[in-house]
């Protein structure tokens, strides 16, 4: 099973795995729709509790295999068709349920006698909705109906909010842990034939954001005043037949305000992978209850995003088929492992973080700044700016300055005087929403994977990793550097997508937020991706 991922199970299901009379012997099938204790999905998502471990098995796959590789505590989830196979349960407390979906049942033409549970394992249950007659050795029948709600504790909670047209957003804010900062967001952009009822999807999408943004800071809003299918690309994709799923990490909800940070101090990248993961399980789910069933998504990491998207598919290597979450791979903007000529420069700032945090310097503030000369310059834009090193600008020049690299990263293709792609005041209002801390581990394992002389487990797998990769960059951001890290894949399926304005230099090119942000982005880069999403 996911090592990482924290276990996860829903509480109250209206779709389950059921006996009925059938022409074929041992055939077990739904009730029919009216006959189920039925709950809207929404009502299912709000009570789903992230305490045990999820498999799904879809249409065509086998459910004993789910059972072979399955643990104790364990709840394993069948979609819809028709399972020829016979059952042996020799674990003790895991869960088989049969989802309804559309009319749609799940049945189990079982060649044997029964489902058999090994004697002595009694806690081992199969949902089923009338508990009658079920001849097997030691598997309990538990009914569930709305009675099953008292007592349960929500883990989450869930809002919907219109974007336009038929496009709506979903929130879910989702308790991961024990802290007051150990929170997630996970969000859904879709488009709906009526409420709470979503269109059929053609393709999907898992987006991971960058460092100090959030889902809405560099996806779903970019600055912009207005969403829509040109300033938006959850939006646009959604639009287009795409399911957008995404995550808020966990430390985006850090405000600015905290004195002590100690309890960033072991928050590093595999923290993030282990909540994208569980995220994407959630998403799985939700997506198999609203008629889009249980495949696996694509995964989508930005800037820091690839970082946590290569280790996900790392880390995912090393479990059964049937436990995996990622189909596909969209490595944007960055380059994980470095080349070998390049290493030197990550050895010694992976060494300053590390130096850092063993003087108890366990976050990183660099969102801070940024929140307050964003600030700074919404208030006055035209006033001349007191900020040492932009002595001449104007605020708003001083802002397009370090937009179009002036510190080192090149976010727009441009100067202090005009970005080529993208209306510099979306860079500046982007600017006051981001998040004003990081921990410094996770900057330290992003760098320090990339040095031959430190060991950092999220990059051991790289090697194993098969799935589709669709590489996106542009040429004034990090440009051809991450096809280094697609090489050491096993993929035999890989893509890439370099932005390149010949009419530009480098400097002003196409930049790491203009994929996000640009008048063009919705041509020459959602477009792109969603031809890609829907072959994939």
């Amino acid at each position: 099973m996911k090592q990482l991922k924290q276990p996860v199970s829903l509480i109250l299901l209206s779709c389950l795995l059921a006996m009925a009379c059938s022409d074929k012997q041992d055939a077990f099938i739904l009730p029919s729709d009216d006959e189920q204790s039925t709950k809207p999905w929404y009502e299912l998502a709000e009570l789903y509790d992230f305490d045990r471990n999820t498999i799904f098995v879809q249409s065509g796959e086998s459910i004993q295999e789910a059972i072979n590789v399955a643990n104790g505590g364990d709840v394993i989830y069948i979609e819809p068709g028709t399972y020829s196979e016979a059952l042996t349960i020799e674990k003790e407390n895991i869960q088989l349920i049969g989802i309804f979906n559309d009319n749609q049942k799940v049945i189990l033409q079982n060649p044997g006698s029964h489902i058999t549970a090994i004697k002595g394992h009694q806690s081992t249950e199969v949902i089923n909705i009338e508990p009658t007659g079920f001849a097997n050795d030691g598997v309990s029948i538990e009914s569930l109906n709305s009675q099953s709600l008292k007592g349960r504790r929500s883990h989450m909670k869930m809002n919907r909010k219109h974007l336009g047209g038929n496009i709506y957003h979903y929130t879910f804010n989702v308790q991961m842990g024990y802290g007051e900062y150990d929170k997630v967001i996970i969000h859904r952009v879709i488009k709906e034939q009526r409420p709470y009822r979503a269109l059929k999807t053609k393709g999907n999408i898992f987006m991971v954001h960058g460092a100090i943004q959030d889902f809405e800071d560099i996806f779903l809003k970019a600055g912009a005043l207005e969403i829509n299918e040109q300033t938006s690309a959850p939006y646009y994709l959604a639009q287009h037949g795409i399911d957008v799923w995404g995550i808020d990490l966990a430390w985006t909800k850090v405000p600015m305000e905290p004195s002590d940070f100690s309890f960033m101090k072991e928050w590093g990248v595999s923290r993030d992978i282990h909540h994208t993961l569980t995220a994407m399980t959630f998403a799985r789910f939700i997506r198999g209850f609203t008629g889009q069933g249980f495949k696996k998504m694509n995964l989508l990491g930005f800037s820091y995003g690839v970082s946590v998207a290569y280790g996900a598919a790392s880390l995912e290597t090393q479990q059964h088929r049937i436990c995996r979450d990622i189909k596909g791979l969209i490595p944007v903007d960055s380059e994980f492992k470095g080349n070998p000529k390049n290493n030197e420069s990550a050895c010694s700032v992976a060494a300053s973080h590390m130096a850092l945090i063993n003087d108890g310097m366990y976050h990183y503030p660099w969102g801070v700044g940024f929140i307050q000369l964003a600030s700074m310059t919404m208030a006055a834009p035209d006033d001349m700016s007191t900020i040492s090193g932009f002595e001449g600008l104007t605020n708003l020049q001083m802002m397009m300055a370090i937009g179009s690299g002036h510190d080192g990263t090149h976010f727009h293709g441009g100067n202090p005087f005009g970005f080529t792609y993208t209306d510099p005041m979306r860079f500046v209002r982007l600017g006051t929403q981001l998040s004003p801390h990081m921990p410094r581990l996770a900057f330290y394992e992003m760098v320090a994977v990339r040095c031959p002389d430190l060991d950092v487990n999220i990059d051991d797998y790289i090697h194993k990793i098969k799935v589709p990769i669709f590489f996106i960059t542009a040429e004034g951001g990090a440009g051809p550097m991450g096809n280094y890290t697609t090489s050491l894949t096993k993929s035999k399926d890989i893509e890439w997508l370099n932005i390149n304005d010949p009419k530009q230099d480098t400097e002003t090119d196409f930049g790491h937020a203009d994929l996000w942000m640009a008048y063009q982005a919705s041509e020459w880069v959602w477009k792109p991706l969603k031809l890609w999403l829907l072959k994939h």
